[in-house]
């Protein structure tokens, strides 16, 4: 089971979003509304049939409560699912139109739509069930709870879709997902400081990709597992996030067909099911160079003519300098996977920090040539990185200043602004 096979891998992420989690809520509520109705059949006795019992109620009562739940609880779940289109539609045009597989994987709005959608299957399940000699009260009063609480969750989801359209917001919790994606590189490396000396042997086995997209994941449990069970070594050649062509060479170990039981076709295929190729760079979930992307399009868009928001390109400049601040203190090198031995395994190509530098600094620099007040607070950014870098960042971070005092020398400005921005981002050596 550790080797799920690509195609079905690729699925099970095509249904997530406001299909996986909504549509087990309403399962799961659905199936509850017999086990209600089960209830009520068991408790039918004298005593609960009484006047005074909480959960007594006429039939025509009944018919009328349950039916308004239904209705009311489908009626309103058109209404969310049509303002999230309305969100959905103002993050494409005025954000960035690949925020939306951020929103379609948002919590709320998959446990909103979950449970007005399995309020309504169990008030119409029990409707269904509802006669004149059978009134099933439990099951009324159950679904009136769930009514209060689709209320109560419908006020959080109003809520929640004021904050998902403002700007900052968005920003940060981007900026906080690179954070994390590049914690996870540096505390990888610091974990494996033991295999610094060890070096691969010669891998001259090639691994070819087996159809084009984006290197999404790489499932290292497995791969240092198979590994292990092989006695093999390998080398991922692409980086998380990559795109590669059908029949491109994406990896190399030391297997040997001819001592092998498994031929070179199985034996490829079973280290493909340990990568995922997708048709979409989004789904990623230790791509660095696409959380950087995101912010790069929100400012590049915020910027441009039709837009005109510097303040917005700013905060995507600050809350980048803030994710960067652990990197810039560490070293980011190659992922390297250890067998419980001490003996490298697996060596995944990682990122440079020169690389990332350029990726993120380079596009909006461009842009600070017509714009002295982004031009500015780019600086600041990346001299505040600079004062917390290492001396390896430190001249990586002097080189991006460089670059950003050549752009605004090509600037029309006063010369007096021209004289600022040189001083105040010259380094004394």
């Amino acid at each position: 089971m550790r080797y799920i096979p690509p195609a079905i891998k690729q699925r099970l992420q095509s249904i997530r979003g406001l299909v996986t989690v909504p549509g087990g809520i309403v399962l799961v509520l659905w199936m509850f509304a017999a086990l209600s109705v089960l209830i009520d059949s068991w408790l039918r006795t004298d005593i609960y049939l009484t006047k005074t019992n909480v959960f007594a109620v006429d039939y025509n009562t009944a018919l009328s409560v349950l039916g308004t739940i239904a209705a009311g609880a489908i009626t309103t779940l058109s209404l969310v699912y049509s303002l999230m289109l309305v969100v959905f539609t103002l993050a494409a045009g005025n954000i960035a139109p690949r925020l939306l597989q951020r929103f379609t994987r948002d919590s709320v709005s998959q446990v909103t739509a979950g449970l007005l959608g399995g309020t309504f299957m169990f008030s119409l399940s029990v409707l269904h069930q509802t006669r004149p000699d059978f009134v099933p009260g439990f099951s009324i009063a159950v679904a009136f709870a769930l009514s209060a609480i689709s209320v109560l969750q419908l006020i959080y989801f109003v809520h929640e879709v004021s904050r998902s359209v403002t700007i900052d917001e968005e920003i940060a919790e981007i900026s906080v997902g690179l954070e994390e994606r590049l914690s996870k590189l540096i505390n990888l490396e610091a974990d494996q400081t033991a295999s610094e000396e060890a070096e691969l042997p010669a891998l001259n086995y090639e691994i070819f990709a087996h159809k084009s997209g984006y290197l999404t994941n790489m499932n290292e449990d497995a791969l240092l597992s198979m590994a292990v069970e092989r006695d093999l070594k390998f080398k991922i050649i692409e980086k998380p996030g990559d795109f590669v062509l059908k029949g491109q060479k994406i990896a190399c170990c030391n297997f040997d067909g001819t001592t092998s039981e498994l031929d070179e076709d199985a034996f490829s295929e079973i280290f493909l099911n340990t990568l995922t190729i997708a048709e979409s760079r989004g789904s990623a979930h230790d791509d660095v160079e696409y959380a950087i992307n995101m912010l790069i399009e929100i400012a590049l868009r915020a910027l441009s003519p039709g837009v005109n928001d510097t303040f917005t390109a700013i905060a995507c400049v600050d809350q980048m300098s803030a994710a960067f601040n652990g990197m810039v203190r560490s070293q980011l090198r190659n992922n390297e996977l250890i067998d419980e031995d001490g003996t490298l395994r697996v060596v995944i190509n990682g990122y440079e920090a020169e690389d990332i530098f350029n990726t993120a600094f380079s596009s909006i620099r461009r842009t600070c040539r017509d714009n002295f007040l982004m031009a500015q607070n780019l600086g600041d950014a990346i001299l505040r990185l600079h004062n917390a870098a290492t001396n390896e960042h430190k001249v990586l971070l002097e080189n991006q200043l460089k670059l950003l005092r050549q752009e605004c020398e090509l600037a029309s400005w006063l010369q007096e602004d021209h004289d600022f921005i040189a001083k105040r981002y010259t380094l004394s050596q």
